[in-house]
């Protein structure tokens, strides 16, 4: 809690300034409480109206701040936990986008949205319902103990003991019968990840009569989740009920001492309502400490969970001083290239060397898990070698940053992903600034542009998420044309032509390459068809180049 803390940096001038509004609030209803009492008590001796007017305007006033003070609060707070939120999930982006993809390959993808979201979500508990509520709880339960006792020192005695034990005993049971966070936070990552499963696999679950076994591990992390909030909620409500115990002991007590202490002329008898009233405002705060032991697990378990991540080492970095590349189109060579994914895995690349000039247009040809990916993944620097070297222009490809070596490549994945938003949406992501003739022109060369303008909102047609509305094909090409508004020197197209026919799929690569201007095009493909299209190809089996044609 204290590394998140740390990390989520609060303004502690509001931090404090939110916590001072909360203790001005309880002390407004300390004060209103206590001095409605003594109206009622001073008022049946029947003084007349100037002997309470000053205290009636007292009154006044505390019942007028009390809601403002509360609401300026919670208003303050609240913009200290969300402005931390920001920071926490900035943080974690920061953290996880040099991991993906090679770090982050044994997660699953609804495991870390759940860390993304309900994780970082619970941390703002950590100000809200953990650290602000205990110090205004504190704060005003001295301020009720410090009033009662220059009034009456053993009523200030007999709420100050009841405070500590209303205050103690509660958490003390919460934190004592706990231990589920961690297995919960658990429970609602795998849970996250199998309804993921169940939502974008469902066609191939239920194709292959599977949807039953993921069904129920969603049903038994349901009930397990459930037990555990009833438990909760048990200790909970038993936790609220030694609380109301001993709130009513403190008020019981005050009223039979207060009474004692007026019989025996210790105390006026325009106090007897004033002192129990302000022992039911001491415990008013209270209950909001029994909330923080109750989150403080959730947020300590939601801490560990997104520190995790943190300890992932980051499989590729950047050099500590990095070769800057030449302007213009490299070439591209492999020499004894060697890769694979995991210690004891086979070799994806093995002892791989090819050249491709600078504007060569070359095909990588292989059967599914033959390598070809791998080959993108290295010159992406998304995956180091473990053998041999990739260069670009001559410059070893471990020796430039990252970010210089992708801006080279204008790519076009095999998962390429399109995101719930219009065609134009889509395509803007290349450059925000690109006119519509520009987007229109690239999907021209991917044979869309029939298709779009048939479409009643054109461009702005909304795909859906993923691009559900789409068919495969339609998918794949707009992501084509994506790719090729990308201003870079070489396009690396990762199977452009899948899910379409041969005829459709010749003439796209066609016009790639003849649109290609002075640009490499690097084409990956286990299609063997339109090989002719091409100057150079290189065959990929087993992790090995079995022939290289140019």
């Amino acid at each position: 809690m204290r590394k998140m803390f740390a990390i989520g940096a609060p303004a502690r001038n509001r931090m404090i300034l939110a916590t001072l509004l909360g203790v001005a609030a309880s002390a407004a209803t300390i004060g209103l409480l206590a001095g409605s009492g003594y109206v009622v008590d001073k008022a049946a001796f029947r003084p007349g109206l100037g002997a309470i007017a000053g205290i009636l305007a007292v009154v006044e006033v505390m019942a007028f701040l009390r809601a403002p003070l509360r609401y300026a609060e919670r208003l303050v707070g609240h913009d200290v936990a969300f402005k931390a939120l920001s920071r926490w999930r900035v943080w974690l982006y920061d953290r996880l986008e040099p991991l993906s993809p090679a770090g982050l390959r044994a997660w699953r993808s609804g495991d870390l949205l759940s860390r993304f979201v309900e994780d970082v979500d619970s941390l703002q508990d950590l100000y809200l319902r953990a650290l602000a509520p205990l110090v205004v709880a504190v704060a005003s339960g001295i301020l009720a103990v410090s009033v009662l006792t220059v009034l009456l020192p053993l009523a200030g005695l007999i709420v100050a003991v009841s405070l500590l034990a209303g205050l103690v005993l509660p958490a003390w049971l919460i934190l004592a019968a706990g231990g589920d966070e961690e297995r919960e936070a658990e429970l609602r990552g795998e849970l996250a990840a199998d309804v993921v499963d169940l939502v974008y696999g469902a066609q191939e679950l239920i194709a292959f009569g599977q949807q039953d076994i993921v069904g129920e591990r969603v049903e038994r992390a349901d009930e397990e989740l459930s037990r555990i909030a009833r438990r909760r909620a048990f200790v909970s409500g038993a936790a609220s009920t030694i609380l109301g115990v001993f709130a009513g002991v403190a008020v019981v007590g005050v009223v039979v001492v207060t009474v004692l202490a007026a019989h025996a002329h210790q105390l006026g008898y325009s106090m007897v309502a004033v002192l129990p009233l302000t022992a039911i405002a001491a415990f008013e705060s209270v209950p909001a400490v029994t909330q923080s032991a109750l989150r403080a697990g959730g947020v300590a378990a939601a801490g560990r969970r997104l520190l995790a991540l943190v300890d992932i080492p980051v499989p590729v970095v950047d050099p500590d001083d990095p070769v800057e590349l030449d302007a213009g189109c490299p070439d591209v060579a492999f020499v004894d290239a060697k890769l694979r994914y995991t210690e004891h895995s086979p070799w994806a690349l093995d002892g791989v060397s090819f050249t491709i000039a600078a504007g060569a247009h070359t095909a990588i040809v292989g059967s599914s898990g033959s390598g070809k990916s791998s080959v993108v993944n290295v010159l992406l620097r998304f995956w180091k070698l473990d053998g041999g070297r990739a260069t670009l222009g001559g410059v070893t490809i471990d020796r430039l940053a990252q970010s210089r070596a992708r801006s080279v490549f204008a790519l076009l994945d095999q998962r390429a992903f399109l995101f719930s938003g219009s065609i134009r949406h889509n395509l803007a992501m290349v450059d925000p600034n690109l006119s519509d003739a520009e987007f229109n022109a690239a999907l021209n060369a991917v044979g869309l542009t029939e298709w779009v303008e048939s479409l009643p909102e054109g461009l702005m047609t909304q795909i859906g998420d993923h691009g559900t509305k789409l068919s495969g094909g339609q998918r794949r090409r707009i992501a084509l044309a994506r790719a090729m508004l990308i201003d870079a020197p070489i396009l690396l197209l990762d199977e452009p032509t899948a899910a379409l026919d041969q005829e459709t799929s010749l003439k796209i690569i066609r016009r790639i390459l003849e649109d290609s201007g002075e640009r490499t095009v690097v084409v990956i493909t286990h299609d063997e068809e339109h090989l002719e299209l091409f100057d150079g190809v290189v065959t990929i089996d087993g992790g090995k180049v079995v022939e290289f044609k140019r």
